[in-house]
């Protein structure tokens, strides 16, 4: 399966330029893994208009439906919206990756697909 990586962290309050840096990096980094769907929220087109609550169902609604694993930003955990995002991918059992997990990262997506079918040899 096809990991596509919604990326979380602290956006609300933050210096819109350090923010975008920081999920600009997270960004760069998941794609030299190898992974070719990054979700960066800043990118996802949000009015200035819309209230806390409109960004947060159109963030929710992404991580929903276009995501199947999430990589933490070490300041998520200083974000409302963000442990909202991070409740449902652990909820909904995406996988969950943060900063140390290249290797996790790198090794998901040189087994993923390959795993070998062991059902038949499962003893009752």
């Amino acid at each position: 399966m096809e990991l596509r990586v919604y990326i979380i962290g602290k956006v609300t309050g933050e210096d819109r330029a350090i923010c975008e840096a920081k999920f600009a990096a997270a960004e760069k980094k998941l794609r030299a893994l190898g992974i070719k769907t990054v979700i960066n929220p800043l990118k996802l087109g949000i009015p200035t208009t819309w209230t806390y609550e409109q960004e947060m169902d159109l963030c929710l609604q992404v991580v929903r439906e276009q995501a199947n694993a999430i990589f933490l930003i070490p300041d998520w955990v200083n974000s409302d919206g963000a442990m909202r995002e991070w409740h449902h991918a652990f909820n909904h059992n995406y996988q969950i990756y943060d900063e140390n997990d290249d290797e996790k990262i790198v090794g998901y997506l040189n087994h993923s697909g390959k795993w070998v079918d062991t059902s038949a040899h499962e003893h009752p």
